[in-house]
Order: C-alpha cells, then sequence, then structure tokens
C-alpha cells in the first residue's frame, strides 16, 4: 500500500508494494535502495518541477534508506532534507545527525549515506544544481551530514519557506522564478553561518592545531588498536573523556563514528591498492573490528558495497 499525506497530515491510500517503491525512489533520486517491512511498507512521493531545481515531498512508515557510490563524473546537485514530520538517523562520512521536525540537513549525494526511520514520516527534499551551491558557499561539502537546526532564526525560516514553496509551487500554479530560487539560497547560506560553530570545529581539527589537532593525530596512530576508546585517549592526551566528546560534537559527530569512519577510508585505501592480494579477514582485525561480519556491514553502509565488491571493482 502507499501512504498518502494531505496538507493537514491526513492520510488516503493507494496500492503499491516495496518494489514498486523502490523502483520509483530508485528511478527519483538515482542508486537508492530501501528496506522495510514488506506486509506493512507504506509510501507516497510527489515531485514538483521549480525550474532549475525541483521539490520532493516523501511520506512512508519506518524504512532505512540507503545510497551507494555514484558513478557520475561530476557531482550534478546537492541535496537538502527538511524533516516535515517525524524524526530521522542520518549517516554520512561518518557524521550522524538527528533530524526532528523542522531540521535541515544537506546531502552529498555523489556519497554514500543512510537514512534511517523508525516511525511513520514525511521529508521534503529541494535538489539544488550544485554550480549555484557552490557560487553561494565555497565549501558545501563542510555542510554535508550536519544538522542543522530548525530552531534558529535561518533555520526556521528555511523550514518555512521550503513548506510554502511546496504549498504553492507546481500543479497549475506560476513558474518559480530565479528570484525565488535566490531567495532560497540566500537563506541556506544564512543557516550554514547560524551553524559555522560547528563546521568551524572540523576545519580546526583537519588544521593540525590546537587540541582538537592533538586527538585526530592520536586517532590516525592508533588506528590498529582494538582497544581505542574515548578514555584511552583522554588518558593519553591527558584530557577528560568529556573534552573528547565536546571536541566532536562540535563536528556533529562522536569519537567513535569518527574512528570507525578513519578505520573504514584506511581500510578502503589497502583494498584499493592491494587488490586481490589483500586479505580481507586480516585487515578488518589489523585495523581493530573484532568481528569480520561488523566491518563488513559497516564498509557497506559507508560505500554502498561490500569490502569483496570494492576490492573487485
Amino acid at each position: 500500500m502507499a501512504l498518502s499525506l494531505d496538507g493537514q497530515g491526513g492520510a488516503t491510500r493507494t496500492g503499491i508494494g516495496l518494489e514498486a517503491w523502490n523502483a520509483l525512489v530508485a528511478s527519483t533520486f538515482d542508486n537508492l535502495v530501501v528496506d522495510a517491512d514488506r506486509e506493512g511498507f507504506e509510501g507516497r512521493m510527489d515531485v514538483r518541477d521549480l525550474g532549475g531545481m525541483d521539490l520532493s515531498r516523501v511520506a512512508s512508515s519506518a524504512a532505512v534508506v540507503r545510497r551507494g557510490r555514484a558513478s557520475w563524473a561530476q557531482r550534478p546537485y546537492f541535496k537538502l532534507h527538511v524533516q516535515d514530520l517525524g524524526r530521522s538517523l542520518n549517516l554520512q562520512d561518518g557524521r550522524e545527525a538527528v533530524l526532528d521536525e523542522g531540521d535541515l540537513m544537506l546531502c552529498d549525494p555523489a556519497r554514500p549515506y543512510t537514512i534511517r526511520f523508525d516511525d511513520p514520516n514525511r521529508m521534503l527534499v529541494l535538489r539544488i544544481p550544485s554550480e549555484r551551491l557552490a557560487d553561494r558557499m565555497g565549501d558545501p561539502e563542510a555542510l554535508c551530514g550536519r544538522r542543522l537546526a530548525g530552531d534558529g532564526l535561518a533555520g526556521a525560516l528555511l523550514t518555512s519557506f521550503i513548506r510554502t514553496l511546496w504549498t504553492n509551487a507546481g500543479q497549475g500554479a506560476a513558474p518559480v522564478g530565479e528570484a525565488v530560487q535566490d531567495a532560497a539560497l540566500s537563506l541556506l547560506s544564512a543557516v550554514a553561518r547560524e551553524n559555522e560553530g560547528g563546521t568551524r570545529a572540523v576545519r580546526d581539527l583537519d588544521a593540525g592545531q590546537g587540541a582538537g589537532a592533538r586527538i585526530k593525530r592520536f586517532i590516525d596512530e592508533n588506528l590498529c588498536d582494538p582497544d581505542l576508546s574515548v578514555g584511552r585517549v583522554a588518558g593519553a592526551l591527558g584530557v577528560s573523556p568529556r573534552y573528547v566528546q565536546m571536541v566532536f560534537a562540535g563536528m556533529a559527530t562522536t569519537p567513535l563514528a569518527y574512528i570507525r569512519r578513519k578505520r573504514l577510508e584506511r581500510a578502503a585505501r589497502t583494498l584499493r591498492e592491494d587488490g586481490t592480494a589483500c586479505n580481507i579477514t586480516d585487515l578488518s582485525f589489523g585495523l581493530g573490528f573484532n568481528d569480520l561480519s561488523h566491518f563488513s556491514r559497516a564498509f557497506k553502509a559507508f560505500y554502498g558495497v561490500g569490502p569483496r565488491e570494492f576490492r573487485a571493482s
């Protein structure tokens, strides 16, 4: 069955199974796969052309959405997700963002990501051409995978603007001109500035300066230690575990998520360089994973394919 939510949150039903839903989602958003309860799944999608951008409203029952690696030579667009109803857990590049109603997140469809919905939900998705977004902000990738708060001034304005766009665009309404699209991009730039504290923390971490850089360096040098943990990092550097957690909170992630991401990136590099000479079991244990199946699941969630498929590609 399919779930259609009207403007007041009411539901109407039409017939479509999970396989048909997967085909619809994949054709609209490129290389997405939805895992859900086949018997109880319900979903509805509507797409409106804004003239240079498009806006989708996607509603479904509980599901997990995964995107694999893109085959594009160049990234054609970014996606701005607005949590319209319900809650979602979003993972991209080792970052974890929980979106409540009204929150936003910029997503890079050129890289794998996962979205988990534990309950019925609805999301608005605005596709923005890469070149237009790059004109507004120099490093949109640094914003991807982060929760952009919908309760700040700029965040609340942008969420309201996109909801209004949905209500008034398409379906016989006048075409959305570039001035309206530019207004959306201006608000997104304001949201980025409103949330720049988290972005600044990432840049500080990567710049090789301060306590954040010392923490990063220690993790990089000890990735193969299966006992690498917040407590071990804090004890080695003479800071509190809470301080380590606060450094990564500024990145909208956690120390363990960062460690996992760095291990997976090193695993991918080794698989790419060594090819069939690389023993996947030895690689997983050598990078601190104590369970091969856990390593394989984590690798697939991050890169969209398992380590064996990645090695063969």
